[in-house]
């Protein structure tokens, strides 16, 4: 009698992604984080707080900021470290993640964050997202099945 192989449990993996469209994808997000917060806006797509200014007499952050030639608005950009290290952290079949690879950026952006809720997905960004996603889905091709171990 020959030996028959029995499989008692296989997992299926089916889905129209691949690593390179979900790094595609998740960089379109990120940009789009990127220029809104450059632009002062929180997840809301609201102008954000402004900036505290200075007291008894003393300079604040705007005008510190304001001095370097940068706008007084919240924008998270003072050298350019904390949202030049914003990038997609990895990328597998399924998702993408986005964040900040600089340990001192990521403190930063934390800490910035919890003062005015701006980095996360906005409904603007919501839109990159669909659009990214619909164009990658929109390219001709086969959806592929691979069997996972």
């Amino acid at each position: 009698m020959p030996f028959t192989a029995k499989i008692k449990r296989a997992r299926f993996v089916l889905g129209p992604f691949t690593s390179e469209d979900m790094l595609a994808i998740g960089n379109v997000l990120r940009d789009s984080i990127a220029e809104r917060i450059g632009s002062g806006l929180n997840v809301n797509d609201e102008t954000a707080k402004e900036l505290k200014p200075g007291r008894n007499g003393r300079r604040g952050y705007p005008d510190y900021k304001k001095a370097r030639g940068l706008q007084p608005i919240r924008d998270w950009f003072w050298t350019g470290r904390t949202m030049r290290s914003l990038k997609v952290k990895s990328a597998s079949e399924n998702q993408a993640v986005i964040g900040f690879v600089d340990p001192n950026a990521d403190r930063i952006a934390h800490v910035n964050n919890l003062r005015e809720k701006q980095f996360g997905v906005s409904p603007k960004d919501r839109q990159a997202l669909n659009s990214a996603v619909l164009a990658v889905l929109r390219q001709a091709r086969a959806i592929r099945v691979r069997r996972a171990a």
